[in-house]
């Protein structure tokens, strides 16, 4: 997957990578992420307000279409479009 993370070493404080994603744990869903907003707690965490957070990826606030749930939930089902905050 492709995601924006902190690098002080950029212009920007950040740089696009492919990150691998680790096989989902229980109660976790994985979601196809198509829109995602920027908000300012991630403006500070990449100007380095929060101290050193190299490699930490930036976003969290997203919609998107769920892909695969892990075998314990229940409250999704995969194909549903949710809200990520």
């Amino acid at each position: 997957m492709k995601a924006v993370v902190v690098n002080s070493a950029s212009k920007a404080n950040i740089e696009v990578v492919e990150k691998e994603l680790r096989p989902l744990q229980a109660g976790e869903a994985l979601v196809d992420v198509e829109y995602c907003g920027v908000c300012h707690t991630d403006l500070h965490v990449a100007a380095g307000d929060f101290g050193d957070v190299q490699g930490r990826v930036l976003g969290h606030e997203g919609i998107g279409i769920v892909s695969e749930i892990a075998d314990d939930v229940t409250s999704l089902k995969v194909g549903d479009r949710v809200s990520i905050a």
